[in-house]
């Protein structure tokens, strides 16, 4: 994969830790694995990358103790965590992503992802930003609920963990939106450059 506007080495020693639904491969994406493309591309420009695969095959979410036990195994593969990517898109898409409970369930999941990720390392560092990634609005009658209440969690978790130093943007694909496109935005983010950013929504929906 090519990044034109990103430098080489420009993520060297970042910790970057990616949480998706299982069943994407990180070399083969696909057209909506998101943060598959993100994996591979941090990788490229130098980073430390840890996958935490969230198995949605059984009725309802994983259970927390679960997602926590995840995420230590993550954060232990690469030291800790400069930023966080959620693709909330894929556990949106994995749980069906028509119904209500495809929201309620990647709702849940990426709550308990931000909370276990800030206990493990976000707090205890002082630092890191959680991206939180919508679904396209293709994607089902409620991926436009689903990138509200994202949206909401950035907005409110930048303001309630601004004291520990911990950082959260979401952002939102849209229809045309390419898995490079929105890898390249998740390595700016990743950058010095990306330091700027916290509480807002990076809409990728275009007019």
């Amino acid at each position: 994969m090519s990044a034109p506007l990103l430098r080489p080495g420009l993520l060297e020693g970042v910790r970057i830790v990616v949480a998706v639904a299982g069943g994407a491969s990180p070399a083969d994406p696909g057209p909506d694995a998101f943060g598959g493309a993100a994996e591979v591309l941090c990788r490229e420009l130098g980073a430390r990358a840890a996958r935490i695969e969230l198995d949605l095959r059984e009725a309802g979410p994983p259970a927390e103790e679960h997602v926590c036990e995840s995420v230590a195994l993550a954060l232990a593969d690469v030291g800790g965590v400069d930023l966080a990517l959620i693709d909330a898109a894929s556990m949106f898409a994995a749980a069906g992503g028509a119904g209500a409970e495809a929201l309620a369930l990647a709702m849940q999941l990426t709550w308990d992802l931000c909370r276990a990720l800030a206990e493990q390392s976000l707090v205890q560092e002082a630092a890191g930003v959680l991206v939180l990634l919508a679904p396209p609005p293709r994607a089902g009658v409620h991926a436009d609920g689903a990138r509200a209440g994202l949206e909401n969690l950035a907005r409110t978790l930048s303001i309630e963990w601004a004291r520990f130093g911990t950082r959260a943007v979401a952002v939102a694909p849209g229809d045309a939106t390419t898995p490079a496109e929105a890898a390249e935005l998740v390595a700016y983010l990743a950058s010095p450059a990306g330091a700027y950013f916290s509480g807002c929504l990076l809409d990728l929906r275009g007019g």
